[in-house]
């Protein structure tokens, strides 16, 4: 909130959505903002129906945009009127991402390649982090140059909406509680007509899974639901692509197994959720 005090564009409206928090922080933030709007869901309804509350109340209020920020982000002064600026010279752009500044730049790229096997395998398993080293190759999967450009996924934590875009094509899939939201938002947008932006000249600091931290075996095995949720609804791969990305998925799994007693306490819990279709809940 103290960043967006600072912000160059005036013409906005902050609303907090509490998803289900067990300390103070509602108390804190009220006593600070005294006239700040704050949703409390008095539990954890997930990233996507969280958010959808926030949402659902910006176009009520008649937005013309929607900048969904997670809580451990900071915007700079000019973040959102480079957004905004983008926006009204793009009229066809209606998801559009920052450049994300972050201890780990590489887990917040935007992917530009199109969702295939081996972009899966590139950007959404841990070969990701050698191709994060290689520039060449880097290059053909990521958006990392200076320049706006098409981009086929966002980074989640801060994702910047046209809002008659999603008085069309509707908010959040609900179905998954945590993780690959912006994936299936991104491939919403297409299938209507419009497209996604990577933005590069806005910028702001991600400080990383401040919401997630901690949850370990639990929150990779939502990851991998939410996973299964996005293929089996929105791509639709070939019986043998899918069998590859469970591959990865096991061995990955298995590996962490290896080293940490947290993994192999929920290893049962994990092949439910990589072979069956019921969502996996986060408390």
């Amino acid at each position: 909130m103290r960043s967006l005090e600072r912000v160059e564009y005036q013409n906005w409206q902050a609303v907090v959505v509490d998803n289900g928090s067990t300390d103070d922080s509602v108390e804190r933030i009220k006593e600070a903002y005294p006239g700040l709007a704050i949703v409390e869901t008095h539990k954890n309804l997930g990233f996507a129906a969280g958010n959808n509350v926030g949402i659902r109340l910006a176009l009520k209020s008649g937005a013309a945009y929607v900048f969904v920020l997670n809580n451990d982000t900071t915007v700079f002064s000019n973040t959102v009127s480079e957004l905004v600026r983008f926006a009204e010279k793009q009229p066809r752009a209606a998801m559009m991402g920052p450049k994300i500044e972050c201890p780990s730049p590489q887990r917040d790229w935007p992917v530009r390649r199109r969702l295939g096997m081996l972009t899966q395998i590139c950007t959404f398993s841990p070969l990701r982090r050698v191709i994060a080293h290689i520039p060449v190759i880097r290059r053909i999967f990521f958006c990392t140059g200076s320049g706006p450009a098409v981009a086929q996924f966002l980074s989640g934590s801060a994702l910047f909406f046209r809002a008659a875009t999603l008085e069309t094509i509707g908010l959040f899939d609900e179905n998954t509680f945590l993780d690959f939201e912006e994936l299936i938002m991104a491939e919403r947008v297409r299938s209507a007509g419009f497209s996604v932006h990577f933005v590069p000249q806005a910028s702001m600091w991600h400080k990383q899974s401040a919401s997630a931290a901690g949850l370990q075996a639990k929150r990779y095995i939502e990851n991998a639901k939410s996973e299964e949720y996005f293929l089996s609804h929105y791509v639709r791969p070939s019986s043998f692509e899918r069998s590859i990305v469970r591959l990865i998925r096991f061995l990955t799994y298995g590996a962490r197994a290896l080293r940490y007693r947290n993994y192999r306490e929920h290893f049962s819990e994990f092949m439910d959720a990589l072979w069956s279709r019921q969502s996996i809940r986060v408390e």
